[in-house]
């Protein structure tokens, strides 16, 4: 059986009964991501992508817009805005922001179709299996060549979501497979810019396209995802291994019980996260003078180094991808906060000077190391002006599952984000409901929280 067969027939298979574990972690993503959506709102991909977008009347809610439009649009928008504070989760081993793509795709075709959020919830856990499942085939080499797979990997588990969500059966999702993975792309150059947010607004986009037009009747070639020509041929160049059937559940434990997904607590490139929680340990234990500082050195993975690549950034999204500058805030001001990634902090005088003193280098990982979800870890030290050096490492980066967000963290982060943005909702029985999401009779209350207010 080909593997867009096996997986078309276990999305397609309604009888499966996901664990409460599992429905509790994928609670805990969407109340996360949700809190970035509301986040991103006022930022200037997401309101500039809003401009471009047909005004005519729909059935879903967008951040951009005062009424209701089409589901995919939204999906478009929303997608973006729960990305453009790289503030969202991460998910190994696809390597994407999976939570800002499924999330903001389901919602918005769960709104249009009024679908129960139990029903979302269960196409939530189903699109981010296929993730793991497909990122497996192709990854670390998907990654490292330069793809940003949460606009590729990305794609595909939003199309197996959305066909889950209008309860496709499996031919419909075969097709769904491979009319999505005809709409996979997007580069890592763009991390920096606009359009990296907007990689998983595409994703969102893509998905629901994916499975509409698998829906209205649109077929495909059945292998597009192992062999020649292959998505794993052409986006990891291992098109011609030999991959044996993939194990699902109940086969094989659940993605998101095995892996789970890497919550953030800093809104800025994952990449960063290793060393931001090496400096502050430094910088909590021994509480050294930040003007002291000589030198700061970071020792991270080479995928980390290349992510990394702003030494100077010259906006505040270029900021988000700089070790120089995380470091800077960090060592100055302790976490980073959404306030440290504006016009005004990116020109501190005071961040400005300690940037040039920042130096990244490339770590080599032991096996063990290497064998994390995210890839390795980091050991960052920091020289001061009387010649002392202080050093540490660092493996698991906070908000992964051996280092979780704590209930409390998981709520400042949330209301953080949400307040003065949720359309007038309150902002903690906002929370409570998407912790319970499963349990809500309808997404009408929710959905109402994006739309623009008059």
């Amino acid at each position: 059986m080909s593997l867009n067969r096996q997986l078309a027939a276990w999305c397609a298979d309604r009888s499966l009964l996901f664990s409460e574990s599992a429905v509790h972690a994928a609670h805990v993503a969407i109340t996360d991501v949700m809190g970035c959506l509301l986040g991103g709102r006022r930022e200037a991909a997401v309101i500039n992508a809003g401009r471009a977008l047909p005004t005519e009347a729909g059935g879903a809610s967008a951040v951009t817009h005062r009424e209701p439009i089409a589901a995919a649009w939204a999906a478009m928008i929303n997608g973006c805005a729960a990305h453009a504070l790289d503030f969202d989760d991460n998910f190994f081993p696809a390597v994407t922001h999976a939570s800002a793509s499924l999330v903001p795709a389901l919602m918005a075709l769960g709104e249009e179709i009024d679908a129960t959020p139990a029903a979302i919830v269960q196409a939530y856990i189903v699109g981010l299996e296929v993730q793991a499942q497909i990122g497996k085939q192709v990854n670390p080499s998907h990654y490292a060549t330069g793809w940003h797979a949460t606009s590729t990997i990305g794609t595909l588990g939003v199309a197996a979501a959305s066909a889950r969500l209008l309860e496709l059966n499996e031919q419909g999702m075969l097709h769904t497979l491979s009319v999505a993975t005809s709409l996979a792309g997007g580069s890592k150059l763009q991390f920096g810019s606009m359009v990296k947010p907007l990689h998983a607004g595409f994703a969102a986009l893509h998905g629901i396209m994916a499975a509409r037009l698998a829906a209205a009747g649109i077929t495909g070639t059945e292998d597009t995802l192992q062999g020649a020509w292959s998505f794993s041929d052409l986006y990891a160049g291992n098109g011609q291994t030999a991959h044996p059937p993939v194990a699902l559940f109940p086969h094989a434990p659940l993605a998101i019980e095995t892996y789970g997904l890497v919550a953030k607590l800093y809104p800025s490139c994952m990449s960063s996260h290793l060393g931001i929680d090496a400096l502050l340990a430094l910088r909590d234990h021994d509480g050294f003078d930040a003007t002291r500082l000589e030198r700061v050195d970071v020792h991270l993975p080479s995928f980390m180094v290349a992510n990394l690549r702003y030494t100077q950034p010259l906006t505040p999204t270029e900021a988000r991808f700089s070790m120089n500058y995380c470091a800077a805030v960090t060592l100055l001001d302790g976490p980073p906060k959404p306030a440290h990634f504006t016009e005004a902090a990116l020109v501190r005088e005071d961040f400005q000077r300690l940037m040039p003193r920042v130096f990244r280098h490339v770590r080599p990982q032991s096996p063990e190391a290497a064998g994390l979800p995210w890839g390795g870890d980091c050991v960052a030290s920091v020289t001061l002006d009387d010649g002392r050096v202080l050093q540490t490492q660092w493996t698991y980066p906070k908000g992964c599952p051996d280092n979780p967000l704590t209930i409390e963290e998981q709520w400042h982060k949330f209301s953080t984000c949400a307040d003065g943005n949720s359309s007038g909702q309150p902002v903690r029985p906002l929370f409570d409901a998407l912790s319970n999401f499963s349990h809500q009779s309808s997404i009408g209350a929710i959905a109402a929280s994006l739309r623009l207010q008059s």
